[in-house]
Formats: structure tokens, sequence, C-alpha cells
């Protein structure tokens, strides 16, 4: 009986360490109309670009807030704000000693045609 709960508790133990914690979380980024260029930034610096969209961006896991800024040639510089979610200790913390943070999977920006583009050709 002994021998069967050292076993049990080794092969616990090493299954739990065989887990590797995320390095990024992917966020879909989608403009109407599509083939923007985007920058993913958080606290001014930038930590992923998502082009031509529709496109996936992997960002760093870090419960501060993700922009996502968008352009277009003739169109408006279209931007979002990406809250973290899911902030807090659970299982992640438990493998990386750092609290969970999540962001929502996926967003679409509108973007507006620029004033040169509603302007009549001259």
């Amino acid at each position: 009986m002994r021998r069967k709960l050292t076993l049990t508790v080794l092969g616990l133990t090493a299954l739990a360490g065989c887990g590797t914690p995320p390095k990024g979380i992917e966020i879909l980024v989608n403009t109407v109309p599509p083939g923007a260029s985007c920058a993913l930034i958080r606290a001014g610096q930038p930590i992923g670009t998502a082009e031509p969209t529709p496109a996936i961006a992997i960002v760093p896991i870090d419960p501060a807030p993700v922009l996502v800024q968008c352009r277009r040639p003739g169109f408006q510089e279209a931007t979002a704000v990406l809250p973290a979610r899911g902030v807090g200790p659970g299982w992640t913390y438990a493998i990386t000693d750092h609290p969970a943070s999540d962001y929502q999977s996926a967003v679409t920006l509108v973007m507006t045609p620029g004033l040169a583009a509603l302007l009549p050709p001259r």
C-alpha cells in the first residue's frame, strides 16, 4: 500500500512539472474593411502586430490593458482598449507564481474613411 501511494505521489509530481505555462495570449484582430496594419501596445511599448487584418497577434501575459491601434491608407486611425479580465490567483498562479490574466479573444475595429477619400476628385 505504501509503495502505491509513493508511486502515485511521484507520478502526480512529474505530471505537474510537465505543464508549461503559456508564453502569450492570442488575440484575433479584425478591421472593417480588412487589410489594415495594427500595433498592440501596453504601457506605451509595442508588444505585438497584426497585419494585414484579419490577423492573430500573440501578446505576453500581463494584467495591464492592451491598446490596439490600426492604420490603413485612406482611412482614419482606429483604436480599441482591451482590459485584462479574470485577473487573480488560479491554476496559472500555481504554475507560474504570477496572477492569471486574459483578454477578449477577438476585436473588430470599424475604420472610417479619411477626409481625402470623401472629397470628389478634381
